[in-house]
């Protein structure tokens, strides 16, 4: 998943699928732990399920006219097609493209035999079944400790489920089914090393809201009166908040403090691991504090999922829920499903839906056909992201590479969020070690190779303090995703498909000096779509735990998009701005373009893509920076 980037009394550092800690070790068992954890990480397991255990699992059945769907999905949002903003509800999809009440209601009937509770979504395509794993055994004939997906999507063991025909050929795939089987996994890692104290004075050199607002030109906006009154935000979230966390923040940020703004809504989910559930986690908490900030009047809408661990199912039923309620005309998510290695190789063990990716693009194709503006982080660690390779018993074998994504951030129906850097001078000095001064002279692709002339200079260093090396591998997520083609919406953008590269990293996080840039052409889904200040040096104060701190990560820069969007929708008579991509790209090329891209090739990288001379797009930082000023006069 990826995680919220803190900088506080205790350095902290996020890595994606790795969550930084500190710890009073020895230093040969911190190099250990560093290199161990760099390459490795923990292989959680599903809890097992006892005949009483609560169970939840997806019913997904086939749409009809798919394609119909996502052309019409496109068409919407495509100010050029007589169909411009003729949004459907959830139940007018279900009427066109779902499958109709009398097949629900008749699996509703069905299923209730078996004494499973089903809540049927309004786009007529998923059921929600719940109930105790006994009555799921008995349906399926099987025991879900060892289910495994079929040829038949209906059938998890060896013998075929008894489910009427008719019923039977309406369904597409399932979900969740398998995930308490031992052959799923998801992957955790903390690398410990020592703590490193800030002065008194550090959060001063950060911001909040107002210096989003005013560097991305979003103070015009509250010029003429857009607070986003009448507008609701919805963020999508594995973790509870802490409501005098988000209270003290939004007055301190001298905005609507009323709790009344702030709702829940229980998301239908699986526990992967009910020890694992988290009440008051801080990335949620940063999510809403700046949702609310941006947008000073909009309501903000907490789609709760109980489980932390991320699930396929439970990401599904998360959009599914704000979809069918319709109240939020944004969406944001700063968490991830993992690479697309990862989701493979479930896959491959038969514990993840052979359809996933299929599934994935109906559900935001959904949203898109509502439209519900969604934004979601690109990632933490760079070009180089972190992937999974293999495993080795009860350990998950982890690999740096630009040839792997999380599909679910780089899906073709969302607008993936990067990060930069703003300029800013300081002392590098870890562990009160001085080593020099940290130069950004210009806002920048965020990518922390800004720190090597200093370790140049200082070649010995890291192997004195190893504990360091993580904390150079950080930036905005960007570069190709193979598992999708290239949308329409980005043929023919100057950038789309080429790139200008630099290699910064070794495979174990170490520099790599004065690299040389090469150039190439590449396909597929190109991301980030746009991207805006998430370095944790030019970060951002956050209150969390009853305390300041500074946070950073393109997970906080994404919900300060979704409330622009609410703030821009609350104009006077204005339709939902939708789903965004398909105008980006028409008004990147335009010559009274609202983005400005971050095209050098020089001090401009996320650790791998740099820019393009002369071009709209790359893929460190996509379309680069937004003028919200401009959007909102040119975006129609």
């Amino acid at each position: 998943m990826k995680r919220l980037i803190q900088r506080g009394l205790i350095l902290l550092v996020g890595v994606g699928l790795l969550v930084v800690a500190t710890s009073k070790t020895t230093f040969a068992n911190a190099i250990s732990d560093i290199f161990s954890n760099m390459t490795t990480a923990q292989k959680l397991m599903p809890s097992e399920l006892k005949a009483n255990s609560a169970v939840d699992f997806d019913i997904v059945l086939k749409p009809r006219n798919l394609s119909g769907l996502y052309q019409q999905a496109l068409a919407v949002n495509n100010p050029v097609k007589p169909e411009f903003k003729q949004y459907l509800t959830a139940t007018g999809i279900r009427d066109q493209y779902g499958q109709p009440t009398s097949v629900t209601d008749e699996w509703t009937q069905f299923l209730k035999h078996y004494q499973l509770k089903t809540s049927t979504y309004h786009n007529g395509l998923i059921l929600n079944v719940s109930g105790k794993a006994k009555n799921a055994n008995r349906l399926f004939k099987v025991n879900l400790n060892q289910a495994l997906y079929h040829a038949n999507p209906l059938q998890f063991g060896n013998r075929k489920p008894s489910i009427p025909a008719r019923l039977a050929k309406t369904v597409w795939t399932t979900l969740g089914v398998t995930d308490h089987n031992s052959r799923y996994f998801y992957p955790e890692s903390k690398i410990n090393f020592f703590g490193s104290t800030m002065p008194i004075n550090y959060a001063k050199n950060f911001g909040d809201t107002s210096r989003f607002a005013n560097h991305y030109k979003v103070t015009p906006l509250y010029q003429r009166g857009l607070t986003g009154k009448g507008q609701t935000i919805g963020i999508i979230a594995f973790g509870g908040i802490n409501w005098q966390d988000v209270s003290h923040f939004w007055k301190h940020e001298k905005v609507n403090a009323n709790k009344s703004r702030y709702t829940v809504k229980r998301v239908n989910s699986g526990l992967f691991d009910p020890s694992l559930v988290d009440e008051g986690e801080e990335e949620a908490e940063m999510d809403v504090e700046y949702a609310g900030s941006v947008a000073p009047e909009a309501n903000i809408r907490l789609y709760r999922v109980k489980s932390s661990v991320p699930t396929f199912m439970n990401f599904v039923n998360a959009y599914a829920t704000a979809y069918d309620e319709n109240q939020a005309g944004s969406l944001s998510s700063s968490w991830g499903l993992g690479t697309d290695h990862y989701l493979q190789l479930l896959k491959q063990r038969r514990v993840l839906s052979p359809k996933y990716l299929q599934v994935m693009n109906l559900i935001f194709a959904q949203g898109a056909l509502e439209g519900i503006s969604n934004f979601v982080a690109s990632g933490d660690n760079g070009g180089p992201t972190y992937t999974v390779s293999g495993l080795s018993g009860s350990k998950v074998l982890l690999d740096r590479t630009v040839n792997d994504a999380d599909p679910y951030s780089t899906s073709p129906w969302i607008t993936s969020i990067g990060g930069t850097t703003l300029p800013f001078s300081k002392k590098y000095q870890p562990a009160d070690n001085v080593l020099g001064v940290i130069q950004v002279n210009k806002e920048r692709s965020w990518g922390t190779d800004y720190y090597w002339p200093i370790l140049q200079n200082n070649s010995n260093f890291f192997a004195k303090m190893p504990e360091f090396l993580p904390e150079i591998g950080e930036g905005s997520g960007g570069g190709f995703a193979h598992m999708y083609n290239t949308p329409d919406y980005q043929q023919g953008v100057p950038g789309i498909n080429t790139f200008s590269a630099r290699q910064y990293l070794s495979q174990l996080n170490q520099p790599s000096f004065n690299p040389a840039l090469v150039t190439g052409t590449d396909s597929g889904r190109n991301y980030p779509d746009v991207s805006a200040n998430a370095d944790a040096n030019t970060g951002y104060l956050i209150y969390t735990g009853a305390t300041w701190r500074v946070g950073g990560g393109t997970s906080i820069v994404t919900p300060q998009f979704a409330a622009v969007t609410a703030l821009i929708n609350s104009q006077t008579g204005r339709p939902r701005m939708g789903f965004w991509n398909p105008q980006l790209y028409r008004l990147a090329v335009q010559s009274d373009t609202p983005f400005t891209p971050l095209n050098d090739t020089e001090d401009n990288s996320n650790l791998y893509y740099t820019g393009q001379p002369n071009t709209d797009y790359n893929q460190a930082s996509g379309l680069g920076i937004v003028n919200f000023e401009k959007l909102m006069q040119t975006y129609r």
